[in-house]
């Protein structure tokens, strides 16, 4: 059981602990040296045992056998902790998906029961000389920075060494919240809730009585339509209609053993941040895909046309053969009433650039029509097909309504 994800909620965790091991060490030398072992490696792999924790921390070519002993938890005081985690629906959902809570943090969270121990309970021991007789040493001093930026991670550790799995206070707080329901999932401080989190409270709620509905599940019109908005911080009706409607044609592909149309992983995120919301993203997006905010934004409104494969064509055509291109160039040229610009091919794609239009080939076998939007620009337009000249006049349609930008 870890902590990945909750490594600010352990905060308070981790300055309680550095607090009490630096007063432990009572101002000695070795709390600094220990801190330069630690930052170069020094120490090896951490081993949790009830009332202590270990490790090997190799220094001027010798390795030492470092140890910090720590008082074990009694039974009392753990299900004193326990008892104070069941009633917080947050460190439920944390234990249920196998998360160590943040409540844990907490360090006088349950009436005085604290897992960091105070700085008189901390005792060191070494198999160096210094170490031998009890007192911190370099080495020991290492141990304790170590265990500081594990805790960032987990507190699965410090549990451990004061007497109790992770996995065990998971298992003694889902005894205690049997057949009972948590309430309400509360919001973290952006507004969000995980995934996981509301998933394990859901399957761990007792079963409800079916409601007494009486549904027509014959008609086309999904459910999702009737939908009033649900409580924040959860997504807009609207949203989850989309989700589903996503869903649901993916599945329908599968099924019926056609290719769905490619959501790859650029794919995706254009698909993010195509949604209402997802404009706040673009810039995040943007450092992660290495594309400008206007390529991106160009993308956005290339698939919302075209879809993934529209997406895809505003950053570049697909790759086709020659003959391609030039049966749809002569099937464009055929299909005008008046020759007045001339169709070129060129990068891939099928442009007039009188007329300020373009079509390129996308990944799914379809036409995409673009307009010249200013200078060596252009942008998605509606009215992808098989058809190129289908396409093509779906573009210049466009480009009659969208005015040339300088």
């Amino acid at each position: 059981m870890t902590g990945s994800g909750n490594t600010r909620n352990m905060a308070p965790l981790v300055a309680a602990w550095k607090q009490a091991f630096h007063l432990a060490t009572n101002d000695s030398g070795s709390y600094g040296k220990g801190l330069n072992l630690h930052r170069n490696g020094a120490v090896a792999q951490i081993h949790a045992q009830p009332g202590r924790l270990a490790a090997a921390v190799t220094a001027k070519k010798a390795t030492h056998q470092a140890v910090l002993f720590l008082p074990e938890l009694t039974e009392t005081q753990w299900d004193t902790l326990a008892g104070r985690l069941a009633g917080n629906p947050q460190a439920v959902a944390d234990l249920l998906a196998n998360r160590v809570p943040a409540a844990i943090a907490d360090p006088g969270h349950a009436r005085g029961v604290a897992i960091v121990p105070a700085a008189e309970e901390i005792t060191f021991s070494c198999s160096c000389p210094t170490g031998a007789t009890g007192r911190v040493c370099d080495h020991s001093a290492a141990l304790g920075h170590a265990v500081t930026d594990r805790l960032a991670v987990t507190a699965s550790v410090l549990l451990g060494a004061r007497g109790m799995s992770a996995r065990a206070l998971a298992a003694l707080v889902r005894d205690l919240v049997a057949d009972t329901d948590l309430g309400t999932l509360p919001a973290d401080a952006d507004g969000t809730v995980r995934a996981d989190q509301l998933y394990s409270l859901s399957a761990h709620r007792p079963p409800q009585p079916p409601p007494d509905l009486d549904l027509d599940l014959d008609p086309v019109v999904p459910l999702t339509t009737t939908l009033g908005e649900p409580p924040l911080p959860g997504p807009r009706a609207q949203d989850l209609a989309w989700m589903a409607q996503d869903a649901a044609d993916r599945a329908r592909a599968l099924l019926s053993a056609v290719p769905n149309q490619p959501h790859d992983n650029l794919a995706d995120t254009v698909r993010i941040l195509a949604t209402p919301h997802g404009v706040d993203r673009i810039p995040a997006a943007a450092d992660v895909t290495g594309l400008t905010e206007a390529a991106l934004r160009a993308m956005m409104i290339g698939y919302r046309h075209g879809g993934p494969a529209g997406a895809h064509a505003t950053l570049a055509p697909a790759t086709v053969p020659p003959s391609t291109l030039e049966q749809a160039a002569n099937a464009v040229r055929a299909s005008r009433a008046v020759a007045l610009g001339s169709i070129n091919i060129a990068d891939g794609a099928i442009t007039d650039a009188t007329a300020g239009v373009q079509i390129r080939p996308g990944i799914d076998g379809r036409w995409h029509p673009f307009t010249l939007w200013r200078a060596d620009e252009w942008r998605p337009a509606p009215g992808a097909c098989d058809d190129p000249a289908e396409a093509f006049r779906a573009a210049r349609r466009a480009r009659a309504t969208r005015p040339l930008r300088r």
